[in-house]
């Protein structure tokens, strides 16, 4: 009967001191979000921003981050630019208002996570636009490398899902002649004449819209 009477015992005092130290973690943990004592330990990840979904505005979104309580977000004009200050958040979504004079122009973002101690380093960038896309950068064209075509190539425009692309014979031409419209970032014109000089611009599409024209490429066959 005692054996039996002091394990119960020890089995109670064993119940009683899990129950004890999840309290005290469960408080500290609670402690700890209310008053933290150490800055969030990471950059947020998971940064993405809207492209081109909305006509005046880019949306930032990341993911949630340990200690934080807010987070900054911060904007420039190019990927390695001089990013400045936008706004803080308590949610995980920040929205820009750029304007519709802004349509198509990219937006590079980096966000910090934040409480009442400090901040995190800065997020991996992440580029958004509203509107319709920007127009394709680092356009070129083939000078006399194939005896039967010119190929056009491109950069590849976030968000887009086609691209069309235009010819003259002059660069400041009206562009009227269309060569093709593809999903990929180059093309082949074959109609071009043997040793005359070309001008190419490409623009980039996507289900609301078009970009302007690119610069101009010259190329020959």
């Amino acid at each position: 009967m005692r054996r039996e009477a002091r394990r119960i015992v020890r089995d109670i005092v064993g119940v009683l001191t899990a129950l004890a130290v999840g309290i005290v973690l469960a408080g500290c943990d609670l402690l700890n979000r209310i008053n933290p004592t150490l800055p969030p330990d990471r950059a947020p990840t998971g940064v993405t921003a809207s492209l081109g979904q909305f006509e005046t505005q880019i949306r930032v979104t990341w993911l949630s981050v340990e200690r934080a309580t807010s987070y900054r977000v911060y904007r420039a004009d190019s990927r390695d630019g001089d990013y400045q200050f936008l706004g803080s958040e308590s949610s995980l979504v920040y929205t820009d208002t750029v304007g519709a004079a802004n349509q198509g122009r990219m937006y590079w973002y980096k966000v910090e996570a934040c409480n009442s101690v400090g901040c995190s380093p800065m997020s991996t960038a992440a580029a958004g636009y509203a509107g319709y896309p920007p127009a394709p950068a680092n356009v070129r064209a083939t000078d006399r490398a194939y005896p039967d075509k010119i190929v056009i190539l491109w950069d590849p425009v976030p968000g887009a899902i086609s691209y069309q692309v235009f010819r003259d014979r002059f660069p400041d031409g009206t562009f009227a002649t269309p060569v093709g419209q593809v999903e990929t970032t180059s093309i082949e014109d074959t109609t071009a004449t043997v040793g005359l000089a070309y001008w190419y611009r490409v623009r980039a599409c996507h289900a609301t819209g078009c970009s302007a024209l690119s610069d101009p490429a010259f190329g020959r066959r």
